[in-house]
């Protein structure tokens, strides 16, 4: 049996549009069946749609869930690498090896150099890129602070790096 499609079905309908019975004035019994068959088609196919409908919801919401563990795993995960560094920090340790020497973690303090700015804070032009509104430059900030001016609003900021390998 060869599987009818909803349009091929809207097809026999619109063939039949026309026929009418010339003994009784009324549609053909070919419109009344191809009619039929369409509904029955079209049901289906609103079936469809509302279960397909239903299915790509479910997943979006799984993905969001997804996507909110991921988000908290990655927090949990950034604060324990804090956490490990701060235990190495404060015992002086430097480096952890695992006893088969497979993996380490190597703490490197103050390694890591950037600038802070402030929120809203406001520099003088000579301090900001080109684009229009003037963004202020970290890097024309930090050579500035470290010629020993002072500079309102920009601090340079050293941290520990740990690295684990």
């Amino acid at each position: 049996m060869t599987s009818i499609t909803l349009f091929d079905a809207a097809q026999q309908v619109r063939q039949h549009l026309g026929e009418i019975d010339e003994s009784t004035g009324e549609l053909s019994d070919a419109f009344t069946t191809s009619l039929d068959l369409f509904q029955k088609k079209g049901a289906m196919c609103v079936a469809y749609d509302i279960d397909e409908a239903a299915t790509i919801k479910a997943m979006e919401e799984a993905l969001a869930r997804a996507a909110e563990h991921v988000k908290a795993r990655k927090a949990r995960h950034e604060r324990f690498r804090a956490y490990m560094a701060d235990c190495m920090k404060a015992t002086g340790t430097s480096k952890l090896t695992s006893p088969d020497g497979l993996f380490t973690a190597t703490l490197y303090p103050d390694r890591d150099v950037s600038v802070e700015l402030d929120e809203g804070a406001v520099f003088p032009l000579e301090l900001c890129n080109e684009p229009k509104p003037p963004a202020p430059s970290k890097t024309k900030i930090k050579a500035a602070i470290e010629r020993g001016e002072p500079i309102a609003g920009a601090r340079i900021v050293r941290r520990d790096r740990l690295t684990i390998k």
